[in-house]
């Protein structure tokens, strides 16, 4: 570690509303692991409020945790805000990166450039190009770490629901349907979440991804993903109100899309069909449509029975010959036992010095696939991941490996759902 001690030092890039409300929260109860010591944000006033935040949040985890209370005060000694990201990537051995998408590869690149650590909140990136380019990167740094922060993978239920197929309760998983995402009147979606520039597309790319990562790692992360048919991708509805202003929606609000899985091994199959909305969900006979991270419509098929995780509070296995099993789910008041879980493992890994399972390099496939999507959408037939990644390439070789062939492709694979009066 870089000050001599088994305490790894973690500092905030992006510190917004996805840090300050789920992230920092967090670190806490980590002391005896980790101490995030620095804040930094291209707005100031943001990484100020993060650090007023975190020490008002150590000193009240202090009076509840007495026995924490001296490292508390180590911890406390150590925040600052930095001026600058290579001032804080000097000072730290992980980052935790919060950033809009457009930030998050250029962030985990130079933190990899200067021997740091990252965790990378979804989506990792706005294009295959960018994500492709960080794999590469890292790919040849294989001791400096890069994990997707994909809090769903580490949800109780996926990890349920994972573990279920993997005991072979339902035989060799066929098909995976589900819903993510929010209501219209949520208050969940962003500006910069609703902008192509800034977040890459639309509903797609924030609960697509999210579902995504989660769904693959539920299947089997042995799977390798294939082809990829958009079902149908809208704007549903463009004229909303966002943070409390009213916002054309010049991106997808809602996406049906269809992923084929293939085993290398066996050649055998399996396909995910999901849905992302930010306008409430459809699919499923289930009156539960809202796609939350612990209910709406939510179904593994297999060869010997299938498994409902519609449910809140329990899993239903029901087997082809007749037998019917519930799996109670322990329901938890908010999504921080997931984000402890991600944050945790990922400090656990670099203390061990052992890569994460949720790297960039799957990162990057989430992201190729939610771009083959779109893609798709255009060319109104399924597409293979290579000739995505194909299409993709051709913007590089015609403006290079740049922010200028990034900017390009999002137009062109975004043009239909931009508002038109």
């Amino acid at each position: 570690m870089k000050h001599g001690d088994s305490t790894i030092r973690v500092g905030g890039v992006g510190t917004g509303r996805i840090f300050q409300g789920a992230h920092l929260q967090i670190y806490p109860q980590l002391l005896d692991k980790a101490h995030l010591v620095g804040f930094f944000d291209k707005q100031p006033a943001r990484a100020k409020a993060a650090y007023e935040r975190y020490t008002q949040t150590l000193k009240e985890y202090a009076g509840a945790h007495p026995e924490s209370a001296e490292a508390v005060k180590a911890n406390l000694a150590q925040l600052r805000c930095y001026e600058s990201l290579d001032a804080l990537l000097d000072e730290v051995d992980v980052v935790d990166v919060c950033t809009t998408t457009r930030g998050k590869m250029p962030t985990a690149i130079r933190a990899l450039e200067k021997g740091v650590h990252s965790m990378i909140e979804k989506p990792m990136a706005r294009t295959w190009i960018e994500a492709d380019r960080a794999s590469r990167a890292f790919a040849g740094t294989p001791e400096i770490y890069c994990q997707l922060n994909d809090d769903n993978v580490f949800e109780p239920k996926y990890l349920v629901l994972g573990a279920l197929v993997r005991q072979g309760q339902i035989g060799n998983a066929q098909s995976m349907w589900l819903i993510r995402g929010s209501t219209l009147d949520a208050t969940s979606v962003l500006k910069s979440q609703a902008s192509a520039v800034e977040n890459g597309g639309g509903c797609l790319m924030d609960y697509g991804s999210h579902g995504l990562a989660a769904a693959w790692h539920v299947v089997g992360t042995h799977l390798v993903p294939v082809k990829v048919d958009a079902v149908r991708i809208e704007v549903r509805f463009p004229h909303r109100v966002l943070e409390g202003d009213p916002f054309t929606v010049e991106v997808d609000d809602d996406a049906h899309v269809k992923i084929l899985f293939e085993d290398p091994q066996s050649g055998a199959w399996t396909t995910i069909f999901l849905e992302a909305t930010w306008s409430g969900g459809e699919i499923g006979p289930s009156k539960e449509k809202r796609g939350g991270q612990n209910n709406g419509y939510l179904r593994i098929e297999g060869d010997e029975g299938v498994i409902d995780g519609t449910e809140a509070d329990r899993v239903t296995i029901t087997r082809w010959d007749g037998g019917q099993t519930i799996v109670p789910i322990r329901e938890f008041p908010s999504e921080r036992i997931s984000f402890i879980h991600e944050i945790e493992g990922f400090i656990d890994a670099v203390r061990m010095g052992k890569p994460p399972e949720i790297d960039v390099h799957y990162g990057a496939e989430v992201i190729a696939i939610c771009g083959a999507a779109y893609l798709s959408a255009i060319r109104k037939r399924a597409v293979s991941l290579e000739e995505f990644k194909d299409f993709s390439r051709e913007y590089v070789q015609k403006y290079g490996d740049n922010e200028q062939a990034e900017a390009a492709i999002l137009t062109d694979l975004l043009k239909p759902y931009q508002w038109r009066k």
